[in-house]
């Protein structure tokens, strides 16, 4: 295999538990860390569910005092992370535990930095920019999307600007542990399994195919394609089947790791200005774009496409190279619509000139980094292409 760049690099900084009812190790995991007090972060939908009341009475059981915040809104609002971190002072929590999906647990991730770093969340945009550890923070996911759990980075919305900026950091950003709990999905509406899963997808797709891929990485995000592609049809159909959901869980956390090292490319590139300019959430933009960029980018990984397109569940031992891409695009698509997403791009009735806009911002997301992650070198043309593909 040929690999574009001269050194890359794995590391996660996340403890891994995974199996159905792993969440009866939280006392064993908080007794470890020995804090004074502890803050649950959560949503309005998951706080409702019998799974984080099962985890309310794991964490009772330690007899330490907790607060509660489960009041986490869609897109991770900036308030939304003041308002915990006003908890965290107020009660002195030295340990945060995020239960719930993406949203959840970046909140959590930046509250826990503002604790021991101080001033305001646009402070600290951008990477490596923080200076201390935050309080140490615990994930159990409640959605197989985002992969945030093991990341280390928050995705926050400033509602004041309208804009979406990044906390990262490689060293501390991390979950210290994350439990992948299989049962945790059982509540979860299908229309949230299908966006989330398909997000899942893109992440261990994109890592597989990235300039930045290494052979470790690389077994982590096919492996992730295998889990997602064979159980996401199955959960989206009954998310109570907790043995697919339990695998369904494990792929999208082993993209997640496997992204964070690589990087994703133009899905994510093109999906996160196709989202805002059309008002869809994040999830659904992935998948309005996804078919099209595999498209895009397969002469320049043939080799991996054949390997995607098993992965996938394709058949491919008698087809031609010329054809696998063909294939995959197609099986992305197949995907996409079993999981009840219709949507085209074509059904926003979109201008020529929201295509020229959209080229023009992921151009210059291409030539700040993106490069370095998708394979296919591209032109502002192409992005205009792909766009318009988009639309068949």
């Amino acid at each position: 295999m040929f690999y574009q760049q001269k050194a890359t690099t794995w590391e996660t900084h996340t403890k891994v538990i995974m199996g159905i009812n792993c969440v009866d190790q939280l006392p064993a995991e908080i007794k470890q860390r020995a804090p004074k007090a502890i803050m649950v972060v959560s949503d309005p939908g998951v706080s409702a569910t019998a799974f984080y009341a099962k985890c309310l009475s794991y964490i009772d059981s330690t007899n330490i005092p907790y607060s509660t915040f489960t009041k986490v809104e869609a897109e991770a609002p900036l308030r939304n992370v003041n308002e915990v971190l006003d908890i965290i002072n107020k009660t002195g929590a030295e340990l945060a535990i995020a239960i719930g999906g993406g949203s959840t647990i970046d909140v959590t991730k930046l509250a826990t930095v503002l604790a021991t770093n101080g001033g305001k969340g646009t402070d600290w945009a951008g990477y490596e920019r923080y200076p201390v550890p935050g309080i140490p923070f615990f994930t159990v996911p409640t959605t197989a999307g985002t992969s945030s759990e093991v990341t280390n980075m928050a995705v926050i919305h400033d509602e004041d600007t309208n804009i979406k900026f990044t906390v990262g950091h490689a060293t501390y950003g991390s979950a210290k542990v994350t439990f992948l709990d299989g049962s945790s999905l059982a509540s979860c509406p299908p229309r949230i399994i299908a966006v989330c899963g398909i997000d899942a997808m893109s992440h261990s797709f994109e890592s597989f195919i990235s300039l930045k891929a290494n052979p470790m990485t690389e077994a982590t995000s096919l492996q992730g394609v295998r889990l997602i592609a064979k159980n996401l049809r199955t959960v989206y159909a009954n998310s109570e089947n907790v043995f697919a959901a339990q695998d369904l869980l494990i792929g999208s956390t082993m993209g997640g790791m496997a992204f964070t090292a690589t990087g994703c490319g133009h899905m994510h590139n093109i999906g996160r200005f196709v989202g805002p300019k059309f008002h869809v959430n994040h999830g659904t933009s992935i998948a309005l774009v996804m078919p099209s960029v595999a498209r895009f980018n397969f002469p320049a990984q043939m080799e991996k496409y054949r390997q995607l397109a098993e992965a996938l569940g394709e058949k491919v031992d008698n087809v031609p190279d010329a054809q696998i891409g063909e294939v995959v695009a197609g099986a992305l698509r197949k995907l996409i619509e079993d999981v009840g997403i219709h949507t085209r791009l074509s059904d926003f009735n979109p201008m020529h000139s929201d295509f020229e806009e959209i080229a023009d911002s992921a151009m210059v997301a291409y030539k700040a980094h993106y490069h370095l992650k998708n394979p296919r070198k591209t032109s502002r043309q192409d992005f205009i292409d792909i766009l318009e593909d988009c639309c068949r």
